[in-house]
């Protein structure tokens, strides 16, 4: 069980420690722990891998690049307009 500070959790799901608050804040459990003689808010990196699991599920964007890979699995063949020749795209 690996406890992480707000920046070593931002680092490990590479988001912002706002973000990290923000999850605390809508009830992500975290707890404290004594480091270098300070108290440091911490979460469980378990904990932490779920809830940004959880939010990429729902994230349109994560949800269109995990469709495309797909797409390109089933058909390697085809050729998307980002992958397209010039010489493909010019009228005769």
């Amino acid at each position: 069980m690996t406890m992480l500070s707000y920046r070593e959790a931002a680092h490990r799901v590479r988001r912002a420690r706002r973000t990290i608050r923000y999850w605390k804040l809508q009830g992500m459990p975290m707890s404290w722990e004594l480091r270098g003689g300070q108290m440091v808010r911490v979460v469980d990196e378990d904990t932490l891998i779920a809830w940004w699991v959880e939010r990429m599920d729902n994230d349109p964007v994560w949800q269109n690049r995990i469709r495309a890979k797909i797409r390109d699995r089933e058909d390697p063949t085809s050729t998307s307009p980002s992958t397209a020749t010039p010489s493909s795209t010019e009228r005769g």
